[in-house]
């Protein structure tokens, strides 16, 4: 039997909104012979192309492949930081769903501490050179998009179904319009230097 690969990645790092998505894909390298499209880094796929691919992947989980999403959440990332938030939501998502015999490929330049008995290695760029990576960006995209029109329609003063939590001007123009809501991270900047100025 072939060996299986599982890639692992994440979205999400960089929005100035709500939770950072981590997803880990796990297949063997033929299963991407057979698909009826082929995967790359979401960020060169567009919106419609990613969903019909998530939507597929959604419907067709459990025998082929298997995936995991994990919630990085705001909380843990206000206290926590970031760069620790997504690498311990990676250990969890490799552990979920990883076996010891399996190769696990996470996209960047970092590998989550303790993961002794894995074969766990870290490659720049992963999600535009290993197939299981790609389908892991591709979900977690889709995944916290959805997630981000939740939130948009739950406080709809900053157009989050548009910019997706991250800082482009009209994102910042809403905020200091409009205030920090209880969505954005508050250890952020620009944000917590608007509430160190708001409370002074």
């Amino acid at each position: 039997m072939s060996e299986y690969v599982v890639g692992v990645d994440e979205v999400g790092r960089g929005s100035l909104v709500g939770s950072a998505i981590i997803c880990a894909f796990r297949s063997q390298n033929s299963l991407f012979d057979k698909l009826p499209f082929s995967v790359s880094d979401s960020k060169k796929i567009n919106k419609k192309k990613r969903e019909e691919i998530y939507e597929y992947f959604r419907s067709n989980k459990g025998f082929e492949y298997n995936y995991q999403i994990i919630f990085g959440k705001k909380k843990f990332i206000e206290k926590f930081n970031i760069h620790n938030v997504v690498l311990q939501s990676m250990k969890q998502s490799i552990i979920l769903l990883s076996k010891k015999s399996d190769t696990i490929i996470i996209d960047g330049k970092f590998i989550p501490s303790e993961m002794k008995g894995y074969k766990v290695k870290s490659l720049i760029k992963a999600d535009d050179k290993i197939n299981q990576v790609s389908a892991a960006s591709i979900i977690a995209k889709v995944f916290r998009d959805k997630l981000l029109l939740k939130l948009h329609l739950l406080d709809g003063n900053y157009q989050w179904n548009k910019n997706a939590g991250y800082g482009t001007k009209s994102h910042l123009s809403a905020i200091y319009t409009h205030g920090v809501s209880k969505y954005h991270r508050t250890t952020y900047q620009p944000i917590s230097k608007l509430i160190k100025k708001l409370s002074t």
